[in-house]
């Protein structure tokens, strides 16, 4: 007799992605009667579920990636999907996305093989995470040549993994440089400069010696950024600067990109090209004959565009309202678009960050579905 196909389904997940209900019996306050033994044996059971458990999360994400869905949730990114949705820290999330971008592209023997070892404990998250961020100090290796590196770091600590890359002609992994809150206003950030670059700020420090007396690096690093984005915002965007006093729109994040909270906009605010041109709406767009148009948006145009935006990507999740708010690799985007005879009036155009705009048909096709 046939057995039904939701069993069949559910049987089949149990297999592949077993639930901790069964390990979990034990509950919290009859733990500590528990035998010794008995509590060894059921924490190493936790522990190997834990590990299933991975293997699915990274298997999870890869599809996540493949279809990018993160855009069409309002997220320039896996990485603030997963720390912002699946709340990961930002360390846990990182170890995942590289564990699974360093195998995604394997043959399904090898990708099986990697799992199977990561679910027995041969392999960690740590050991996938410092393999892959070794690679891209190296030339393209073959999935052989990775599996082979794989090998090597097995069974390892965190020092010996890192031993065992460098005898394998893996140049040091480079510390990412990063923000780390030392008070509640204030930053430390560590970085590794060339000659070069010593010689720029010391020569700026000089130049501005009237404004920064004291020869703070701190101060002439803030008046060089400072400078350096209002001449950026001017060529890029048209902005012109600030009156004095005004705060910048531009905030410094540890991942060089603003986001605003999540929020339904209002009918009062000024709308952005987003909502002012609805593919509803879109017949009422006037189609400029080839010959009167052009690509190029004049400054005033990218000004009113730039503050009308806030300086940040304007998608909107529709179903909960999330901007997506990154300020990184911002483009410009014609709502109509400009094969299809739209202009480049500041009613058709809106600022998208890079992967929003790359992946726009992508992301409208999911919204619609949805």
């Amino acid at each position: 007799m046939l057995k039904p196909m939701k069993d069949m389904n559910s049987q089949r997940n149990s297999i592949l992605y077993p639930t901790t209900q069964k390990l979990l019996e034990p509950e919290i306050s009859n733990l500590q009667k528990l035998g010794s033994d008995d509590l060894l044996s059921y924490t190493q059971k936790l522990a190997a579920s834990e590990r299933k458990i991975y293997a699915a999360v990274i298997e999870a994400l890869e599809e996540i990636e493949r279809r990018k869905l993160y855009l069409a949730k309002g997220y320039s990114s896996l990485f603030l999907f997963c720390t912002e949705v699946l709340r990961y820290s930002a360390g846990a999330a990182q170890r995942r996305i590289e564990s699974m971008r360093l195998i995604k592209n394997f043959p399904m023997a090898q990708k099986t093989e990697v799992k199977v070892k990561l679910q027995r404990g041969n392999l960690s998250l740590s050991h996938l995470s410092r393999v892959s961020k070794a690679l891209r100090s190296l030339p393209p290796q073959s999935c052989h040549e990775k599996m082979k590196l794989l090998s090597q770091v097995e069974n390892t600590t965190q020092r010996e993994c890192e031993r065992k890359l460098i005898e394998a002609g893996v140049p040091g992994i480079k510390k990412r440089e990063d923000f780390r809150a030392v008070s509640e206003s204030s930053y430390r950030l560590s970085v590794t400069v060339d000659e070069e670059t010593k010689e720029l700020l010391e020569k700026f420090m000089g130049l501005t010696a009237h404004q920064n007396p004291w020869a703070s690096r701190e101060k002439a690093l803030k008046i060089a950024l400072k400078l350096a984005l209002q001449e950026v915002e001017k060529r890029k965007f048209g902005v012109r600067g600030k009156k004095k006093g005004a705060e910048s729109r531009n905030m410094m994040t540890s991942k060089a990109e603003v986001r605003r909270p999540a929020r339904k906009k209002k009918a009062s605010e000024v709308v952005s090209a987003t909502e002012a041109l609805s593919p509803a709406d879109s017949k009422e767009v006037v189609v400029q004959p080839k010959s009167n148009r052009s690509r190029h948006i004049p400054r005033s145009v990218r000004a009113e565009v730039w503050e009308r935006d806030g300086g940040a990507c304007v998608f909107v999740e529709p179903d909960s309202g999330r901007a997506c708010g990154s300020s990184f690799g911002l483009e410009w985007d014609h709502v109509w678009e400009f094969s299809r005879g739209g202009d480049s009036s500041a009613s058709n155009l809106r600022l998208l960050c890079r992967r929003h705009n790359n992946g726009r048909q992508r992301w409208e096709r999911e919204s619609s579905i949805d």
